[in-house]
């Protein structure tokens, strides 16, 4: 089970990693200097949430919920929390 949760952490870390990456093709001109898009804040957070998923630990959703309160993935992530503290 372990190797699984280190590889489901090792597939969101490059999962971020692709969506953090510069896209060039997108780069705008201003000024003459070329300008990168800015990232995709929701693509951001869903990518953490799987990372924190794939840790699986009580501090991992409660630094989330408090990062993201205002999320919908706040509710995952609150009933995985509370699935936790039961065991």
């Amino acid at each position: 089970m372990p190797f699984i949760r280190l590889l489901s952490y090792l597939a969101a870390v490059i999962a971020a990693a692709m969506c953090a990456a510069p896209i060039v093709s997108g780069a705008a001109k201003a000024s003459g200097v070329d300008m990168q898009k800015p990232p995709d804040h929701e693509a951001a957070v869903r990518a953490e949430f799987e990372r924190v998923r794939a840790e699986d630990t009580v501090e991992a959703y409660e630094r989330f919920i408090r990062r993201h309160p205002d999320h919908p993935l706040v509710k995952d992530a609150a009933e995985d929390l509370a699935r936790l503290k039961k065991q």
